[in-house]
């Protein structure tokens, strides 16, 4: 029996697009002489409609594509996710389709915990007997199709599944949006289960950034007995990408670092990994974004500092792997049109440092970056609100006026850039600063998207090296010559933003530490005493850092209902939609910080 898997990078709410697409890998797999094909949950519809599945119009279209691919499955068996309503409620179902009929609908199997999914999807029981809907069994899988070994439809969570019989063809079909290390960290949990039931897993992954946050990176798999009988490849960014059973693993060191490998670039060694994935999923994301948004252009304020030089960076690397075939003279022509930037400095507080870093880049990359004065329009701005309010703004009383008016200028400057060259104005704050509120509101945080929203800034910095050898980009020492800073007040300053918060390994592991673990302010004091010493002389000192850091992260609430959106890399998030749900105004959890 041969078997292909597909990832598929649909768009939401274009049905006769998604039964197009499904068209031409149907008419792909049987051109290859598959027997059974498994497309991703939710193949049809996605999983990130969200409210979209509330409209009854929804459903309504979802099953006419279904029986318009009833047909398409003559000679084969099909399966593939789709909503479908049954009884008057909407199911996140598998469909299977066997010889042009739709015999069977089994709806997801979910764990006792409360989802997301309970807003959009009913829970089905799975201990009542199958039902008829419109022909086809609603329900448990119970088919028996010639040919083909007992086939277990595995739809939700696989704790679910806990009676797997030995011999048994598991279909997987859950979507899982990317994280760091989630694939390989799934692969070896499915390879365990394989060989310890001696089971065949089949899985099949969505492709894309389909809602402009989760990313989906492809990289289905069949299993059988523990061993990985094909691969699919990762982060592609074709419309499909289909994976037979005779299509042997790729060809890596370890199969599961194997990424892009028809683009070259499998990591060589394990150190590699998972900068390479945080690479190509965010170039992903990017190529999807600009597509689905109908825009050809991206816009950019290069500081020369660690959070923009890495957007800079990745923007090429996009270039590089999605016109890999091309001449790098004809790359860096297409990175001229691609990416409008300027450097923005002040004279009284931008060093000579950064100007340089921020041209290297440009130079390195051949994208144009004029350097655009602010100390006029700053100046004047200033001086109309002394004459407003009648005195003169000085730094030793108007420190926080004076840093904010430059960000704000900046923000009009490089607006009006991209305005004028139909571009989408990228912002750059990370998630460290996100967590802290460390930001200009229409200032720095000005911009449409933030490819680098959910990355911790010591992880920004970790990738930064990474780069640098991997990809040989000498430029970016001039990068790491300066210690991270706003460049908001004068150079005498000495402006760095870890005088003006605390050591980002600190910051980020009281994120960690507070946001994600849930952990009280004297449980991270004991933490930071054991694992962060060397960063404190006294104890009063990490008192000082925590009691401010929660201040911080309770107060800047409003401001992260305000960043520009970004796709979500790591396992948490603190975008107030999905990650960190807080009320947008509340008090600094006073009682547990009178622990300290």
């Amino acid at each position: 029996m041969k078997i292909a898997i597909a990832s598929l990078n649909p768009t939401i709410n274009d049905w006769s697009g998604q039964v197009s697409l499904i068209r031409r890998i149907i008419d792909s797999a049987k051109y290859e002489k598959t027997d059974l094909l498994v497309l991703p949950e939710l193949a049809i519809g996605t999983p990130d409609a969200a409210d979209l599945y509330l409209r009854p119009q929804t459903a309504q279209f979802a099953e006419q594509c279904l029986s318009e691919i009833a047909p398409m499955t003559q000679g084969i068996t099909f399966v593939c996710g789709s909503p479908i309503m049954h009884e008057n409620k909407l199911y996140n179902v598998a469909a299977v389709f066997h010889d042009g009929l739709l015999i069977a609908l089994v709806p997801k199997r979910y764990s006792e915990v409360h989802t997301d999914e309970d807003r959009y999807f009913a829970r089905w029981d799975h201990k009542r007997p199958f039902e008829q809907h419109y022909g086809a069994s609603f329900g448990a899988f119970h088919s028996e199709i010639p040919g083909m070994p007992k086939i277990e439809i595995c739809l939700g969570d696989m704790e679910c599944f806990s009676r797997l019989e030995p011999g048994t063809l598991c279909i997987e079909l859950n979507s899982r949006p990317f994280a760091v290390n989630a694939f390989r960290d799934g692969l070896s949990a499915r390879r365990a289960l394989s060989e310890s039931r001696s089971l065949t897993i089949v899985r099949a992954n969505l492709l894309g950034c389909q809602d402009g946050t989760h990313i989906y990176d492809g990289g289905g798999y069949i299993l059988e007995n523990g061993q990985i009988i094909s691969l699919a490849p990762r982060f592609a960014f074709e419309d499909y990408i289909l994976t037979t059973s005779d299509n042997q693993p790729p060809k890596c060191f370890d199969p599961t670092l194997a990424l892009f490998t028809y683009a070259g670039s499998c990591p060589r060694s394990e150190d590699d990994y998972v900068f390479a994935e945080i690479e190509l999923a965010i170039c992903l994301a990017l190529n999807d974004y600009m597509a689905r948004a109908h825009i050809s252009t991206l816009c950019l304020a290069l500081s020369g500092g660690r959070d923009s030089a890495m957007i800079a960076v990745l923007i090429g690397r996009l270039v590089d792997l999605k016109y890999a075939d091309e001449t790098p003279e004809q790359r860096r022509a297409r990175m001229r049109a691609l990416l409008k930037c300027a450097y923005l400095p002040s004279q009284a507080s931008s060093s000579s440092g950064t100007q340089n870093a921020a041209l290297a880049i440009a130079e390195h990359y051949g994208f144009d970056c004029p350097v655009i004065p602010i100390e006029t329009l700053a100046a004047s701005a200033v001086s109309t609100i002394e004459a407003a309010i009648g005195r003169q703004l000085t730094w030793e009383t108007d420190d926080l006026a004076l840093q904010n008016i430059q960000a704000r200028t900046r923000s009009a400057i490089i607006w009006t850039l991209a305005n004028a060259s139909n571009a989408l104005l990228l912002t750059t704050g990370n998630l460290s600063e996100a967590a802290v509120g460390y930001a200009t509101m229409d200032g720095d945080s000005s911009g449409c998207l933030d490819p680098i929203g959910d990355i911790p800034k010591t992880l920004v910095s970790a990738w930064l090296e990474w780069a640098r050898n991997f990809h040989n980009i000498p430029a970016l020492d001039l990068v790491f010559a300066q210690p991270p800073s706003a460049e908001l007040r004068p150079l005498e300053a000495n402006q760095q933003d870890e005088k003006d918060l605390m050591p980002y390994p600190v910051l980020d592991s009281f994120v960690d530490w507070f946001i994600v673990r849930k952990y009280s302010p004297a449980k991270i004091f004991a933490l930071t005493k054991t694992h962060l010493a060397q960063f404190y002389t006294s104890e009063d000192d990490i008192r000082r850092d925590i009691r401010r850091f929660v201040t911080l992260v309770s107060r800047a609430q409003w401001k992260r209902v305000r960043f520009a959106n970004s796709f979500q890399v790591i396992d948490y998030d603190l975008s107030p939609a999905s990650g960190l749900r807080w009320p947008c105004l509340m008090n600094a959890f006073s009682k547990a910080l009178e622990e300290l």
